[in-house]
């Protein structure tokens, strides 16, 4: 008997058969479901790649068992007259059909219904006249006549230019063409242009445009590259339709390497972008295009090099200190350069805002800096923007800055940074729904943003929104698995909403320890909650406990409450009156900083034993600060000034404001309360231990 018959007769290749039909219904099944819940690319891979395997295991089993009425058996313990392939084989062959009917079925729907479902949508889009000229053999070209974006949805993403210049510090200019491309594109009305921070991490990369655009959800792509050599630049651009995967418009510009070509040239590509995707310009939007910031080349060059140290990812001094001495010189070459003022003027407000430098030399050049960029260009988007933020970080005048950061929004709705800072002023003026919806429509626009996500999780948590919380963040641990700030706040929810101390300490022990305030209050409120001093007080020696202290010196603080409830007076006393020292020395700021040090005070004369004094202090604190000025440290103060009434034994006052709050809008978690060892004085009164009795209590066994 021949091989090939004898894997007929033992149903081998008819097993092949379905096995390979089975395995391409997996495979569609799978790239449907997947796609709908944005899954990593790598899921449906390891799908393949175990299904590829199983095919030789499953001819091998076909081949060397056979299915029985008494079950599987290998074949060669089967008398051949005994056995039942032949019957096997006609169940198969059925198998196969009714398979191949399944198969046949789902191929007819995906290729007539499903295609058409999603080409009706789109079947009004802008007509394009294709460009031609500058273009060089070897470049991609619309070919003649007009050609028709497929889609509706008016979204773009702008790939990171190709550096083709022999510099490699040429990368700094190639991507500061690219971030002006973006900039010109924000302005424009009704088009969803994906931000910088979503697109960089697309440079060098392998993926194919239909993955790109699926993964950022936009339906044109735009892609090319810039060469610098002598006093001459060539840009080179191509737009692709990825619903059809033509090309709608490409084209090559050589020509001197001046201001005005530059900007010639992002005009041009910006003006068939929009015809191509949205339709013609409207006369504000061609208004908006093609100014150019200056006319020196060098400190245009000089403002690249402070933009690209501003625009990474990190949120440090660092990228401030490096930046500020590049606009300097920008603004020194160009004294009338608008855009590098403003940058002046946000570096200037960072190192204010973050601590590094608070002299009145630097209050006085920021708003120098602000003021030149202001009286320059008062209508351009990011002049407003800067204005805006001028008032949210020195002024915390936030009414002012949201007025302010609504014009910068409408002059560039595609902008996703100012959404950003548009959503913080909202939360600053208790707007919370508000601030949701504006983080969401940042994240539209900057989907790999996941400093934005991380704020849409505070946002939530001080809105005491759990049940939201815990939706988002299992679902974005799976689309950011590196992010730490998301991982730190798994241990914020197993804390404050659950009560559940082992979980959280499970999952902090897994994390890296870092400068990030997400880890900073993770640890503090792990170890306080455990009742774990000691180790308390060596974290409160590590830099990643002061590296982000912006009030002032509350490692004293820390360590005083933190000696107090470990029954240590002489520590405590020692670390108490040394934040006091230390609060009643800074001088007045005229922001929100100013009560914050009146509330460190009072805190300390509290646990000092000085009521009066305490209550005193803490009072103006609420009154210099309150809740109707500022939403988030209004709020804090006044959950400390409950505390301190508490502690000065006006409980009746205390447990009112408690009730008022708990679990409500940055109010504090029964949890907060049940756990949290500065309590434990309150713990005699049935009132209190009633109040902040957590819902889950049973549940829990505590």
């Amino acid at each position: 008997m021949s091989f090939f018959t004898e894997l007929k007769r033992r149903n081998v290749i008819r097993v092949g058969i379905a096995y390979v039909v089975v395995t391409w219904l997996i495979m569609q099944f799978s790239d449907v479901v997947l796609n709908n819940i944005a899954a990593p690319g790598w899921v449906f891979q390891v799908i393949m790649l175990i299904l590829a395997i199983g095919f030789p295991l499953v001819l091998v089993f076909a081949w060397a068992f056979e299915m029985t009425p008494e079950g599987v058996k290998r074949e060669s313990e089967i008398d051949r007259s005994q056995s039942v392939t032949q019957q096997t084989g006609q169940k198969l062959n059925f198998t196969i059909i009714g398979l191949l009917v399944v198969a046949l079925g789902y191929f007819v729907w995906e290729s007539r219904f499903a295609s058409k479902q999603e080409s009706e949508p789109f079947s009004q889009g802008a007509i394009v006249q294709t460009t031609e000229s500058g273009n060089e053999k070897g470049n991609p070209t619309p070919g003649d006549g007009t050609h028709t974006l497929a889609s509706a949805d008016n979204s773009i993403a702008v790939l990171p230019f190709a550096n083709r210049s022999d510099e490699k510090e040429d990368l700094f200019f190639t991507d500061g063409i690219h971030d002006d491309l973006l900039t010109q594109l924000a302005k424009i009305n009704d088009l969803k242009v994906i931000s910088r921070t979503s697109v960089m991490k697309y440079r060098d990369t392998e993926k194919t445009i239909p993955e790109i655009a699926t993964e950022l959800g936009v339906t044109a792509i735009l892609e090319g590259g810039i060469q610098r050599a002598g006093k001459r630049i060539r840009i080179n651009a191509q737009l692709i339709d990825v619903v059809t995967d033509e090309h709608l418009w490409a084209e090559t510009f050589d020509r001197e390497m001046t201001m005005e070509n530059i900007f010639d040239i992002q005009t041009e590509i910006t003006r068939q972008i929009v015809t191509a995707v949205k339709g013609e310009l409207s006369e504000t939007e061609q208004q908006s295009m093609g100014t150019v910031p200056t006319s020196n080349l060098v400190a245009y060059e000089a403002f690249l090099h402070a933009r690209a140290a501003t625009n990474r990812a990190d949120y440090s001094k660092a990228k401030y200190i490096e930046a500020q001495p590049w606009a300097e010189k920008a603004v020194q070459l160009d004294p009338e350069f608008a855009e590098a003022w403003a940058i002046l003027a946000e570096i200037h407000g960072q190192a204010i805002w973050q601590g590094y430098d608070i002299t009145p030399e630097r209050h006085s050049a920021a708003r120098e800096a602000l003021k030149k960029a202001t009286q320059l260009d008062p209508g351009s988007p990011s002049i407003k923007a800067a204005q805006a933020d001028h008032l949210y970080r020195l002024e915390n005048n936030y009414p002012a800055a949201l007025l302010m950061f609504r014009e910068a929004h409408a002059g560039a709705p595609g902008d996703a940074r100012i959404l950003l800072n548009m959503a913080f002023t909202m939360r600053r003026n208790g707007l919370w729904q508000e601030t949701i919806e504006a983080l969401e429509k940042s994240m539209q626009l900057d989907p790999d943003s996941v400093f934005t996500a991380t704020q849409m999780i505070d946002t939530l948590i001080w809105m005491n929104e759990w049940e939201r919380v815990e939706d988002l963040l299992s679902k974005w641990i799976i689309k950011y698995p590196d992010s730490r700030d998301l991982k730190g706040q798994q241990v914020w929810v197993k804390l404050y909403h659950h009560g559940d101390l082992d979980s959280a300490r499970e999952l902090f022990d897994l994390l890296q320890p870092w400068g990030g305030y997400v880890y900073k209050y993770a640890a503090i409120s792990l170890l306080n909650y455990e009742r774990n001093f000691e180790e308390l007080l060596l974290f409160i020696d590590t830099p990643e406990f002061s590296e982000r202290v912006q009030l002032g010196a509350d490692v004293e603080l820390s360590k005083g409450i933190t000696y107090y409830l470990m029954g240590n007076e002489e520590q405590a006393r020692k670390h108490l009156q040394l934040q006091i020292n230390y609060s009643q020395a800074q001088a007045p700021t005229g922001t929100f900083v100013d009560a914050y040090q009146l509330m460190m005070q009072a805190t300390c004369w509290s646990y000092l034993g000085e009521s009066d004094k305490a209550l005193e202090i803490s009072a103006r604190a609420v009154k210099m600060l309150p809740v109707e000025i500022d939403y988030i440290f209004g709020p804090e103060i006044e959950n400390n000034h409950t505390l301190i009434l508490a502690m000065a034994g006006k409980r009746d006052e205390a447990l009112k404001r408690l009730a008022d709050s708990v679990d409500n809008v940055m109010g504090l978690t029964r949890w907060q309360l049940y756990l949290d060892p500065a309590w434990d004085f309150f713990r005699d009164d049935e009132r209190f231990n009633e109040l902040v009795k957590p819902l889950n209590l049973e549940k829990t066994g505590r």
